[in-house]
């Protein structure tokens, strides 16, 4: 482990003040330069220096590791998440333990037992239908001195920093793509409401013809029936890649190939998008880039820095079906 003697004799500065640059607290009433503060911090990252956070952590009576809850979904998108906030938080120095599932009975017994063991603080990513309890859970969790960031939930419920992704883009910028390709009627695979709302205004802001329903068989059937008779140019959009990936293999089994007449948009690019054939074109989410924005904030939550709630951009990754 790299010593402070060592960044200070590195960086020409004496312990003490290399000292008050590292310090997550520091006083404020002692002023740094900030050429110096630069020059320390820039020394101290090319040394690889890591605070300990154990020993800081000791002195407070709680355990510096940091409880991350995750959909326990095994697709790219949680890896994205893992990776993110793994990285991030060896950057700050805190271990991490990870809990993965799917309903308020998991969540519930996570927040429990983290409280329990007085972890530094809290990354949650609730992937259920939310009510009154589970609002009522991170309130106390928070009243007694719990540290939290969400991740993509409805920042409407909760009063704590959200790291999101705006759905209603991700709808709008596949709509904007399919009529920019000349498409006249289009087709909607229900699913998260933010994404339809972004696909659905944009396509009928431009006056086309949209029709939507739910994911399941028979709306699947209607969508091939209507690509089959209809002779126009067609723009699909599904809410989750899962179901694009449906619609595809029915499409090509129908003799109605991607990509020209009829175009497909998924969202999500999950690791399969990009090895179906023809390519799969669909939003991708900076689900990466949320998990190490999470860990950023939750450490500026423990050191009592201002925290401001995130609304990342989806970008569209064009492929071969549009």
């Amino acid at each position: 482990m790299v010593k402070l003697a060592e960044i200070a004799a590195a960086s020409g500065f004496s312990i003490p003040v290399v000292s008050r640059v590292l310090n997550p607290k520091p006083d404020r009433a002692v002023k740094i330069a900030p050429a110096t503060r630069e020059l320390i911090l820039a020394t101290a990252r090319k040394m690889n220096y890591r605070p300990n956070r154990n020993a800081e952590f000791l002195k407070r009576g709680r355990d510096p590791v940091i409880g991350v809850f995750l959909p326990g979904f095994r697709n790219s998108l949680v890896t994205d998440l893992v990776m993110g906030i793994s990285d991030a938080a060896r950057n700050h120095g805190f271990p991490v333990s990870f809990f993965f599932r799917t309903d308020f009975a998991g969540y519930r017994d996570f927040i429990l037992e983290t409280s329990g063991r007085r972890n530094c603080g809290l990354v949650t990513y609730p992937y259920f239908q939310v009510d009154r309890a589970t609002v009522e859970l991170i309130e106390a969790y928070c009243a007694n001195g719990g540290k939290m960031v969400m991740l993509n939930a409805d920042r409407s419920l909760y009063k704590v920093p959200h790291i999101g992704i705006n759905d209603f883009s991700g709808g709008k910028i596949a709509a904007e793509h399919l009529l920019a390709h000349g498409c006249e009627s289009f087709l909607l695979v229900k699913g998260c409401s933010a994404r339809c709302r972004g696909f659905s205004e944009t396509v009928r802001r431009a006056g086309a013809e949209l029709h939507a329903g739910a994911e399941d068989p028979d709306y699947y059937r209607f969508i091939v029936e209507h690509c089959r008779k209809s002779s126009g140019k067609i723009g699909i959009f599904t809410c989750a890649d899962r179901m694009a990936a449906a619609l595809h293999g029915l499409l090509l089994r129908a003799g109605l190939p991607l990509g020209g007449r009829i175009r497909l948009v998924g969202y999500d690019d999950l690791f399969l998008a990009q090895y179906l054939s023809p390519a799969l074109t669909t939003v991708s989410q900076p689900f990466a880039e949320a998990g190490a924005m999470a860990i950023d904030k939750l450490v500026d939550l423990i050191y009592a820095r201002p925290v401001e709630s995130v609304l990342l951009e989806p970008r569209l990754i064009v492929r071969e079906t549009a």
